[in-house]
């Protein structure tokens, strides 16, 4: 057996045990189709990584595609080993901070949100507020908002009231869209947050009360 075949057996078994058996052939096709040895070899090292560090199988997805799309635009392997890492750190804090148990879908908004300069202990907050459901949808909102230049904290504390409020996903979709196009008419991203967020919380009920011997919201 050559040196290509052995390198392709351990890709298999690496992302085999990474992913189970079906995902694993389905990166494995995809890994063979990284043509750069020397890339293939960053990209399995960092797969092995994310693994042994207790990300969740489905956290490689993201992986591979930050990988993929650094092939597809001709990157340097150090830039993508580099991309990778990054995005490894990112993806091992929002586990951390979106636990007990994150769907892949929060764990890559929740990477996207820290890499715009969202707080961690905002992430924290997201996930007490919304215990038992996914909040990716909240997490991009947000995300986008501040990519959208509007200052990290002011975004999270609004992002942060609507959900105390009930604010519902389709609801906070509509702000951020409604913040974009204000700001393409040229307001501000601070004026347009404040204007659709606050239309919004109008139409919202109180927060729960909270029992003190159960501070869980009923």
């Amino acid at each position: 057996m050559n040196f290509l075949n052995l390198r392709s057996v351990a890709a298999a078994a690496v992302i085999v045990a990474v992913a189970g058996a079906r995902a694993g052939a389905q990166q494995e096709t995809r890994l063979t189709a990284i043509h750069d040895d020397a890339t293939r070899t960053v990209v399995i090292e960092q797969l092995t990584l994310a693994k042994e560090s207790g990300l969740p199988s489905d956290a490689m997805e993201p992986l591979m595609a930050k990988a993929l799309e650094g092939v597809a635009k001709k990157a340097s392997t150090k830039s993508i080993r580099s991309a990778m890492d990054a995005l490894q750190k990112r993806l091992r804090k929002a586990n951390e901070l979106l636990a007990p148990n994150p769907t892949v879908e929060e764990l890559s908004a929740g990477a996207d949100a820290l890499s715009v300069g969202v707080q961690e202990k905002t992430l924290k907050q997201m996930r007490q507020a919304a215990p038992r459901r996914s909040i990716a949808v909240e997490l991009g909102v947000l995300t986008e908002l501040v990519a959208r230049n509007v200052p990290a904290a002011k975004a999270s504390k609004m992002v942060l009231d609507l959900m105390a409020h009930g604010a519902t996903a389709a609801q906070l979709t509509a702000l951020n869209s409604a913040v974009q196009s204000d700001v393409a008419a040229g307001l501000t991203p601070e004026a347009a947050l404040d204007r659709h967020g606050s239309g919004i919380m109008s139409l919202l009920p109180p927060p729960p009360a909270v029992n003190s011997a159960n501070p869980r919201p009923r």
